[in-house]
């Protein structure tokens, strides 16, 4: 019996010796570990839009190519103890994503990186244009759409608060003139290609009304002949919102006050020619028109209307102006005023 039980009682040294060496334990190679080892990184995309490709990344590198919503995983693996740092590296066009839960150190396998990912605002542009001629201290009013009221006060650039999507019409217009002026739209409608529009023209001009016409006569009163005083009459015919006539003459008076209705006299000889305005402005007291005076002789020269109260005065000009702002054609139509050298009317 004793010699029958030998072989197997020394049987288990063998196969543990087995174990250790021709099965792969042990060795120089028995702390190494083995390949794949370490922890999976991933997590899940929501939201990303059908078509559209994202790219995160781990540590700034590890790309990975996301082209559809749900869970992703990193084709490496990273070691035990290492921080891993999730990121977008490419956002999907039209969209914006981002990353939730996406740093730490691994101890396990991360599988709870969320990835979120949201439609972009649609684009939007903004509506305007330059204003030109507004009278110093205009209120002119504009509206696009109907609304989205914007007030100017000057000349120049101007933008609505509210910029509206690509695609979308736009219709430009005046909701209050300024006093004094008309105010027109010039490619003011349309509709939004992909970028801003700043193309819409208002030109603002005197109105026509506010142009001298009839007869007006000089302040100033002056002996003309034995007897008899006069003031000097200019007669004025409107052509146009920018033109005029004139005739000259003057208002005949018995006494040297030039008091009463007087006399009026005129004669073709009187003509002064025709004057075309070409600017407008004003202050709060006072518009003025800047144009080129033609005379019947051939001769032009520029000068300066303007208009203060119940007063006239024709001012001369040079180019360039000597009297270029409206401030500055009152300040001399003042003096004028006072030297009873402007015209009131008939």
């Amino acid at each position: 019996m004793h010699s029958l039980c030998a072989p197997r009682f020394f049987a288990l040294p063998v196969a543990l010796a087995c174990l250790l060496t021709a099965c792969g334990g042990g060795g120089d190679d028995a702390t190494s570990p083995p390949s794949g080892d370490g922890f999976t990184l991933g997590g899940a995309v929501t939201g990303l839009g059908q078509g559209k490709r994202l790219v995160l990344q781990n540590n700034g590198a590890a790309d990975l190519d996301v082209a559809a919503s749900g869970p992703f995983t990193f084709t490496g693996r990273i070691a035990a103890g290492s921080a891993y740092a999730v990121t977008v590296k490419t956002q999907p066009q039209g969209q914006t994503c981002a990353v939730a839960q996406g740093s730490g150190t691994a101890t396990a396998n991360v599988g709870d990186v969320a990835v979120r990912c949201a439609d972009l605002p649609a684009a939007r542009y903004s509506v305007g244009g330059t204003v030109s001629g507004l009278a110093a201290g205009g209120a002119l009013v504009l509206q696009n759409n109907g609304g989205d009221d914007l007030a100017v006060s000057a000349n120049g650039g101007f933008t609505f608060a509210t910029p509206l999507a690509a695609g979308a019409a736009y219709a430009v217009a005046v909701k209050t003139q300024p006093a004094g002026q008309a105010c027109t739209v010039k490619s003011g409608s349309g509709t939004l290609g992909s970028a801003n529009q700043s193309s819409v023209e208002v030109a603002c001009a005197t109105q026509a009304a506010a142009l001298p016409e009839g007869d007006w006569e000089m302040a100033l009163c002056s002996q003309v002949l034995p007897g008899t005083w006069g003031r000097t009459l200019w007669r004025i015919a409107r052509q146009s919102n920018t033109r005029a006539a004139i005739e000259q003459g003057m208002v005949l008076y018995g006494n040297a006050q030039c008091a009463g209705t007087g006399t009026v006299q005129t004669s073709p000889a009187g003509a002064l020619g025709t004057v075309a305005f070409d600017r407008t402005g004003a202050t709060a007291r006072l518009t003025a028109f800047w144009g080129t005076w033609s005379q019947p002789t051939g001769l032009t020269s520029r000068t300066v209307w303007a208009r203060k109260g119940a007063y006239l005065c024709v001012l001369g000009d040079t180019t360039p102006s000597v009297l270029p702002t409206a401030q500055a054609v009152e300040s001399s139509a003042d003096l004028s005023i006072a030297g009873k050298g402007c015209y009131t009317k008939r």
